[in-house]
């Protein structure tokens, strides 16, 4: 599928003026970032700890559930924290538990559902079960506020709920005792997209505030769990820009450090190394790996990874959640392979696909790997005893939140965000809503919102690929959703060699003019066509290639074509 190059709107000579001494290609990503004035500048590549964070206390219901917990901790009272069972979720989870307990909270357990058996979020057997193990306070992370009655449940059983989550509010807000959420519409925070783990992070920090907290080094106890708030926060494809960019910058220093032997593990099991990671090992190796323990037996292994007290605990879980990761795969690429042949080359303007039964677990990895594919929003729904459960990807023309709120009265619950969601459906409403959303999806969507779009953020000549311009583009780091890694250009350049590398040939290792190395992922079937001596324009990204001790630059080919002049 050919995709369409949209060069950046170009710097005008006036901003260029203003800063005469910064160089072309980084003005013009400044430039592109909105970033007009040195205040902005300093404020995006010298993000500060101290300054950047807003006070926890902006959060409405923050004050109520720091009291709350202080009272839980002097009457002794039995507290459950339950969590989601994504990267997001295990990383809230263990912030919370790790903090009560330096709190003195003596009875506390984590619940997490089975993702299988009991899907996300609150469940009447699960308050249900609470209520027999006289649970006083429930505390959510990562789910909880579309959870109305069975708060209303725990309620009616005496029981108070706390709910801390990023999600999007259903019509009405659930009768929780305190809701620390910036998505809820009566919120003035200033930073609506934290993640899971950042708003458990800021009740953490408002928690170690307080004058009756006891701990001793509270400077270290917050900022030892800045390694979990960058893990949750990029797995869970958060916008890394205002304070998610300061956590993050600051969460990979820590990471990079961690003390947590479990986060050690996996790092040295996943082939990485400390001291190197960046946001891309968390999306590509460490998430999926975390992720993948609910997919395929239960988040708790992932939690006791976390929480590991030994080497021997943690080394256990890491090659448990490896072994995992390699069966995710394996079920993924099995399950696409089917939806890619139900579906036929040339889908309609929204992605729709029922499957038999499937594992709940790879359906919203489908629905991902539909939208990169074919560049549509994507459903992947399979059927369960009486019930049909799905999960969705979409644009970001194209809100699926919004859409599945449209449709609500098709569907048994839903929730998420506008790029992602999941929902439940009655079989006996199913052929309605695909009926309804379908429609929807051709009116809502024009022919040019389906064509795959590359970013390329500035033009650069051979001349200019050197250690200094990468320098500069760390800078700019971390890399991830509204802050992506740099993609730059080169035009009318000469391929001078090609080879196929890899354990199937999947990848081309290049070489251009003036030496210039370049590696083409996945490119087995993109080079056709273009053979050595053919002069072409390149959409790279500027790396570092490692390998016996030698470090390299190395240019990591985005899309190619043959050169147009």
């Amino acid at each position: 599928m050919n995709k369409l190059w949209q060069i950046a709107k170009k710097a005008p000579d006036e901003f260029k003026e203003k800063f005469p001494e910064i160089n072309p290609i980084i003005l013009q990503l400044l430039f592109s970032r909105n970033l007009d004035t040195q205040e902005k500048i300093d404020e995006f590549l010298l993000p500060d700890y101290s300054q950047d964070l807003h006070d926890p206390f902006l959060l409405q219901d923050m004050e109520k559930a720091v009291d709350r917990i202080y009272k839980a901790i002097e009457t002794k009272e039995k507290i459950v924290i339950c969590g989601d069972y994504d990267t997001d979720g295990i990383t809230s989870s263990a912030i919370l538990l790790t903090i009560f307990q330096k709190l003195g909270v003596e009875d506390i357990t984590t619940y997490i559902p089975d993702r299988e058996i009991e899907g996300y979020g609150l469940s009447e057997k699960m308050v249900k079960e609470f209520i027999k193990q006289k649970v006083n306070l429930i505390i959510t992370c990562d789910c909880g506020i579309t959870n109305n009655k069975e708060i209303d449940l725990a309620n009616q059983a005496g029981m108070e709920v706390i709910v801390t989550d990023h999600h999007c509010q259903g019509k009405e807000l659930p009768k929780a005792f305190a809701i620390i959420n910036p998505q809820a519409n009566r919120e003035k925070y200033p930073f609506k997209t934290l993640a899971g783990v950042g708003v458990a992070f800021k009740f953490t920090q408002a928690l170690l505030s307080d004058t009756r907290c006891e701990i001793e080094n509270k400077e270290a106890a917050e900022k030892w769990l800045l390694d979990l708030v960058a893990l949750g926060t990029v797995a869970d494809y958060m916008p890394l820009l205002g304070e998610n960019r300061t956590l993050v910058k600051y969460g990979l220093v820590v990471l990079n450090k961690t003390t947590n032997l479990g986060i050690r593990s996996l790092v040295e099991k996943s082939g990485l190394e400390l001291g190197n990671l960046n946001t891309g090992n968390i999306t590509f190796q460490l998430s999926p790996r975390i992720n993948a323990a609910a997919r395929i037996k239960h988040a708790d292994e992932a939690l006791n990874l976390i929480l590991a007290k030994n080497p021997f605990e943690a080394d256990e879980y890491a090659e448990h959640l490896n072994a995992f990761n390699l069966t995710r795969q394996q079920l993924v690429e099995q399950t696409f392979r089917k939806i890619k042949s139900d579906i036929g080359d040339d889908p309609k303007e929204m992605i729709l696909v029922s499957l038999g039964e499937y594992p709940k677990g790879v359906l919203g990895l489908c629905a991902s790997r539909l939208l990169d594919k074919y560049s549509r929003p994507a459903l992947v729904l399979t059927k369960r005893k009486n019930e049909i459960i799905g999960s969705g990807r979409s644009l970001p023309n194209f809100n699926l939140h919004q859409v599945l709120s449209l449709l609500k009265k098709y569907l048994i619950r839903f929730g998420g965000h506008p790029g992602a969601a999941g929902l439940t459906i009655s079989p006996d409403k199913f052929e309605e809503f695909k009926k309804e959303i379908l429609k929807i999806g051709k009116k809502q969507l024009k022919k040019q919102d389906l064509v795959s779009k590359i970013r390329i953020d500035a033009h650069v000549e051979l001349n200019d690929i050197d250690w200094s311009l990468y320098e500069e583009l760390v800078k700019f780091e971390p890399f991830g959703r509204d802050n992506w890694q740099p993609n730059l250009l080169l035009t009318s350049v000469y391929l001078k060699g090609k080879q196929m590398v890899g354990k199937i040939e999947q990848h081309c290792r290049l070489i251009i003019d003036q030496g210039k190395k370049m590696i083409y992922f996945g490119s087995n079937h993109k080079m056709e066509g273009i053979k050595i001596g053919d002069k072409i324009d390149i959409v790279f990204q500027l790396d570092i290639n490692q390998w016996n001790g030698i470090r390299e630059l190395q240019l990591k080919v985005i899309d190619l074509r043959k050169c147009k002049m």
